[in-house]
Order: C-alpha cells, then sequence, then structure tokens
C-alpha cells in the first residue's frame, strides 16, 4: 500500500512507515528520493512495519537494492555513525526485514548502525530518544511528511 517518510527537525529523526504490500518499484521510489535529498540519508531512522505489511520482493532483489543504497551512501561524507532502527511489527515482512538488517555490513557500506527491535521503547532508548520523546515519535507528533510512495509507486512529495 504504501512508504511514509516523516522527519522531525527537532528530532533530527527519519520516521519511515512501511503498510500493506510494499513492491520493488516503491523500495526504488524510495531510494530515488534518498539520491535527490541526500539529508535524508544523513539523519538517524526509526522505520516502523506495521502489522499488515508484506514485501513483494525476494532477497536476491533486496540485496542489489543493497548495492544501489551503497553507491548513494558512498557520496556522502558522514562524521559519525547513523542510527537506524528497525521494529517489524508484521510477522509476513519479518524474513524480509532480517535479511535487510543482517545480510550486509551496513557500517561499513552505509556508514550505518543498524537494529532491529521488537518494540518502540527498546528502539527509542538506542537512539537516545527521552520517554517524552518516544511518546511524540509513537503519536508522530511534531514530524513533518516529506513523501508518500503509494501501491503504484507514485511519489507524493510533500517537501
Amino acid at each position: 500500500m504504501s512508504i511514509v517518510v516523516r522527519y522531525s527537525e527537532r528530532l533530527e529523526l527519519n520516521l519511515v512507515e512501511y503498510s500493506g504490500e510494499i513492491t520493488l518499484p516503491q523500495l526504488h521510489a524510495l531510494a530515488a528520493y534518498g539520491a535527490r535529498h541526500p539529508v535524508f540519508l544523513r539523519a538517524d531512522a526509526l522505520n516502523v512495519v506495521r502489522p499488515d505489511a508484506n514485501f513483494s520482493v525476494d532477497f536476491a532483489v533486496l540485496d542489489a537494492l543493497f548495492a544501489r543504497y551503497q553507491e548513494l551512501y558512498a557520496r556522502l561524507q558522514f562524521q559519525i555513525y547513523r542510527r537506524s532502527a528497525w521494529i517489524c511489527l508484521s510477522a509476513a515482512a519479518e524474513g524480509h526485514i532480517v535479511h535487510w538488517t543482517g545480510a550486509n555490513d551496513m557500517r561499513e557500506a552505509l556508514s550505518s548502525n543498524v537494529r532491529m527491535f521488537a518494540s518502540f521503547a527498546e528502539a527509542a532508548d538506542w537512539l537516545m530518544l527521552s520517554p517524552a520523546e518516544l511518546a511524540q515519535v509513537e503519536r508522530g507528533e511534531g514530524f513533518s511528511e516529506l513523501a508518500l510512495f503509494d501501491a503504484t509507486a507514485d511519489i507524493s512529495l510533500r517537501r
């Protein structure tokens, strides 16, 4: 159905939510968004895979997509490692998220420290968010929608 990209300037945090059937064109559109907006790639991220999410992409295709991200990140100069937390609330998508977060060396390839968590609280602790900030994240408060990638991979950019 969709990938929604939100950003909180105050928290310097991307919130990316995946729901419904996630397709390869959507994932390519998300990568293309990062290529056009490298500031997006530099911020820490909380990726939330909603309970209804399912990835209709095989693992070999995910590996090729990883190579695309590696090209994008190679152009950026990182002073510190970016953190990318993943919360997978979907049993159907879990294999894909485990593969994405564990099959590649994210620190070397993407200057990113990537981890999967079972709850918002665990991810927020790792991202060093206060309890009040965690509550804001869970409500989506203070986040501006930057882009929406729907089922047909049509892109609706907010900024």
